[in-house]
C-alpha cells in the first residue's frame, strides 16, 4: 500500500510539472511571450481583394449583361506557421486564398457562373521587437509563388485561363500578436503584397 501511494504521488507530481512547463512554453527567461523554439500558428482573413473590386466595377458598367450577384470573398482561407530560430528571428510559411464569384444573365436570358481564384504560397522571415509577456510586434517580409485563374461557364467563353505573367508573390509589412492566455491570442498585420490588412487568431506552442 505504501509503495502504491509513493507511485501515485510521483505520477501526480510529474503531471503537474509537465502541465506547468507546457503552459510556460514559448516564454523566455525575461517573460516574453515568444522566444527561441516557439512555434506560432495564425489563421486570418485578409482584405481587400482587388480583382474582386475590379470585377464588380466592370460588370456594373456593362450595358449588355445584367448582373444577379457578385460576391467578393476577399482573402478568406489564409494561414501562417512560424518557428522562432532565436528570440527575435522567426522563419515560416504563409498561404492565402482569395476568390470572387459572379452569377449573371446573358443576352440569351440564360444564367451563368464565373469568377477569379487566386492563391499564394510564401516563405517568410519575421523580426520580432519590443516583445513583452503579452504583445509580440514584428516586421515581416517574404517571397513565393502565386497563381490566378479566371473561369466562366458560358458556352463559347473558352477554357479556364490561368494568369501567371509574373508568378512571383511578395510581402512586406508590420504586424502584432496579442496573447490573452499563454497559448491563444489575436493577430493583425498591414503590408504590401497580398491583402493590405489581415486579422485573425493565433496559437503558440
Amino acid at each position: 500500500m505504501k509503495l502504491q501511494k509513493i507511485v501515485f504521488v510521483t505520477v501526480v507530481a510529474i503531471l503537474l510539472v509537465n502541465a506547468t512547463s507546457f503552459a510556460q512554453k514559448g516564454k523566455s527567461s525575461s517573460g516574453n511571450c515568444v522566444a527561441q523554439g516557439t512555434i506560432l500558428f495564425d489563421a486570418f482573413y485578409g482584405f481587400p481583394y482587388f480583382n474582386g473590386t475590379l470585377l464588380k466595377a466592370a460588370y456594373a458598367s456593362d450595358s449588355i449583361t445584367t448582373t444577379s450577384t457578385i460576391h467578393n470573398y476577399n482573402h478568406f482561407a489564409c494561414g501562417k506557421v512560424e518557428y522562432m530560430i532565436s528570440d527575435n528571428i522567426g522563419l515560416g510559411l504563409e498561404f492565402t486564398y482569395a476568390k470572387v464569384t459572379i452569377r449573371y444573365q446573358s443576352s440569351n436570358s440564360l444564367w451563368y457562373d464565373g469568377g477569379i481564384d487566386k492563391y499564394r504560397i510564401l516563405g517568410k522571415m519575421n523580426y520580432h521587437f519590443a516583445t513583452n509577456s503579452n504583445i509580440d510586434p514584428y516586421l515581416t517580409w517574404g517571397a513565393g509563388y502565386k497563381n490566378t485563374k479566371v473561369y466562366d461557364t458560358q458556352p463559347g467563353a473558352g477554357p479556364d485561363i490561368t494568369i501567371n505573367l509574373v508568378p512571383v508573390a511578395f510581402r512586406v509589412g508590420i504586424g502584432m500578436r496579442y496573447f490573452f492566455t499563454d497559448l491563444i491570442g489575436v493577430n493583425a498585420e498591414v503590408g504590401m503584397g497580398g491583402p493590405i490588412m489581415q486579422a485573425g487568431l493565433s496559437l503558440k506552442l
